[in-house]
């Protein structure tokens, strides 16, 4: 009984030191566990901030592209409507030069002439008395043309038709200039945004990428934590049985000793109440074992 209860009281000391390694173990996967929840959640509230403000970008990029979309028909709308009025300024130019002072035909006429000297001074091989005189001409021309289109556009400016298309012309050019100047700065706008929005997709892909990471090692350590306590808890439930086993033995070595002791006590008893009848001296010690015993 001895031995068996030295056998199990070592095999009880190597399982409560089994007990404390899974309670180290799981105790070290739970922090680690919890580590990377912490880090997946402070993540994981990036990626909620950064979406918040890539819908926001988006949202303003599509107000944009709404917009831009509406002003490029009335952009072009607007240079067509110019050119239409500046086809009917040179209808008007025609007009006024036909019956002008100065005919606008007299114009066409010498610029003709012009070329033609131009032409031939390019292409004619000339004497230097001949060439002096087709530059001489070629100045002249060049001169008076100057001087024609100049009284020219100086006539038509007192033309009312004149002032009047010019009038709607710079008006149209205005607003048609303003349009085409808003489209393209609305244009870089959206380009600016579609920018500013990839880049933010991209460090929320690269964010929630290292948040799943974190996510995975979480439940890698929760699972080893749990595996460990579940093994705490076998090797704790086999440490009490092995205890009661413990107790039980140890229980019934008293039980033995205490029988052995009283068996030995009402044997000396007997032999001592013999010596006692029959008139023998006995010591206070010997009186006291009768006593015990019940003899006395």
């Amino acid at each position: 009984m001895t031995e068996l209860l030295g056998e199990f009281e070592q095999k009880r000391e190597i399982i409560r030191q089994i007990v404390e390694e899974h309670v180290r173990k799981r105790d070290k996967a739970a922090d680690e566990a919890s580590r990377n929840a912490d880090e997946r959640d402070v993540l994981n509230a990036q990626v909620k901030e950064l979406r918040e403000e890539a819908k926001k970008l988006i949202a303003e990029k599509a107000a944009l592209i709404e917009k831009v979309q509406k002003l490029r028909p009335e952009k072009e709308n607007a240079y067509n409507e110019l050119s239409a009025l500046r086809k009917e300024y040179r209808m008007i130019r025609s007009d006024a030069g036909a019956g002008g002072v100065i005919d606008i035909k007299e114009i066409r006429i010498r610029e003709r002439e012009l070329q033609k000297l131009i032409k031939r001074q390019e292409t004619t091989e000339l004497n230097k008395a001949e060439e002096q005189k087709v530059v001489s001409e070629i100045r002249r021309l060049n001169k008076d043309l100057k001087s024609i289109k100049s009284r020219f556009e100086e006539n038509l400016l007192q033309n009312d038709k004149v002032k009047e298309i010019n009038a709607r012309i710079a008006e149209k050019k205005h607003s048609a200039e303003s349009m085409k100047k808003e489209v393209e700065e609305i244009s870089m706008a959206i380009s600016k945004l579609s920018d500013e929005i990839n880049k933010m997709l991209q460090e929320l892909d690269d964010i929630r990428r290292k948040s799943d990471e974190y996510h995975e090692l979480f439940i890698k350590f929760s699972q080893e934590a749990e595996k460990e306590h579940h093994e705490f808890v076998r090797a704790k439930t086999e440490l009490k049985d092995l205890e009661k086993e413990i107790y039980s033995i140890r229980t019934k070595e008293r039980t033995t000793r205490k029988k052995e002791r009283e068996g030995d006590l009402q044997e000396k008893a007997t032999v001592l109440y013999s010596k006692f009848k029959n008139g023998e001296q006995l010591t206070t010690e010997d009186l006291l074992i009768l006593q015990k015993a019940g003899f006395l």
